[in-house]
């Protein structure tokens, strides 16, 4: 495994999946998802293969997040870590192959489609990157994501863990998520992508705030929010229609891979039904807090990675 940013010969095809976010010199130096750091540290130097004493990691954010949600936890990851911005872009889905009139199964089936695309780029990025066998950490859909993912039996997933993650997928969520999003993109094909994107940002705002604690407040809730609030209605509404239909609980209950999971108190990871699933994950819920752990408890996310499912490698 080439850790080297002089000889790494894999960032131009991490940025073709996935553009300038993915940045291959992250991978090298471990450095903060938002720029490589100034000096690499020693593992990163010439390295030539992965050893036992590398644990690389691929973190994979949640619906309307971004690779930079990493930066919160990165200090408690124990070897190289792969941040990877899946989310798409405006644009992305051509409106012309959507039915001109509401036809809710060909709906669902280029949702799938779409969603599909995106775990193919996100395969393949890790593919590319060379960090087959790392342990996956997803946030929210990234969790989802993750859980299928572990079933590729070419990426060698070493670990599941999941932050707040949306696994297993309970039936009620996938109707509940088809009926809310497709007719989004029923409006942006029939009024065009202005009208639907200020429906979008006027919804979005009444039901933004569940995901959040009432002790969520600050700089760092303002940004979530206008994330979602601005994301691309289309493609943001089709990633969410076609993910849940992804094969998220099958994946989990089959996988053999450890399973590690941190809930919020107020979030939205289904505890109960996860440990039912998957009675030998290590399952905990952190009080005081929604759907993003990570982001407003990191000290104590940070602490909860590296005494569970890094606890080896911290040793």
């Amino acid at each position: 495994m080439d850790l080297n940013p002089k000889t790494m010969r894999s960032g131009p095809a991490i940025r073709r999946a996935f553009g300038e976010d993915t940045d291959p010199g992250l991978i090298a130096t471990g450095g903060s998802a938002m720029g490589a750091s100034p000096k690499p540290p020693e593992y990163a130097l010439g390295m030539p293969e992965a050893t036992n004493e590398t644990h690389p990691v691929v973190f994979l954010h949640g619906w309307c997040g971004r690779a930079d949600d990493v930066d919160s936890i990165r200090a408690a990851l124990p070897g190289p870590v792969l941040p990877i911005s899946w989310m798409p872009t405006g644009g992305d889905f051509d409106l012309e192959r959507w039915p001109t009139e509401p036809d809710p199964d060909a709906g669902k089936e280029l949702a799938r489609e779409f969603a599909d695309g995106i775990l193919d780029r996100v395969r393949t990025t890790i593919i590319d990157a060379e960090f087959v066998g790392a342990t996956v950490i997803g946030h929210s859909l990234g969790g989802a994501m993750a859980c299928v993912l572990a079933k590729d039996p070419d990426l060698a997933i070493r670990q599941i863990v999941l932050l707040d993650g949306n696994a297993p997928m309970l039936p009620e969520k996938c109707r509940d998520d088809l009926d809310r999003m497709l007719p989004w993109v029923d409006r942006a094909a029939s009024g065009g992508r202005l009208l639907a994107q200020a429906g979008w940002i006027a919804e979005a705002s009444s039901w933004v705030p569940d995901l959040f604690s009432l002790e969520d407040q600050g700089p760092v809730r303002l940004h979530i929010e206008r994330r979602f609030l601005f994301a691309p209605a289309v493609e943001a509404a089709l990633t969410i229609a076609g993910g849940v239909q992804w094969p998220i609980t099958e994946s989990l209950e089959s996988t053999d891979c450890p399973v590690h999971g941190l809930g919020g108190e107020h979030g939205r990871m289904p505890v109960e039904a996860l440990v039912a699933c998957r009675p030998d994950a290590k399952v905990e819920r952190m009080a005081g807090t929604g759907h993003y752990p990570h982001l407003f408890q990191a000290e104590r996310t940070r602490k909860w990675l590296a005494t569970g499912p890094f606890a080896a490698t911290s040793a």
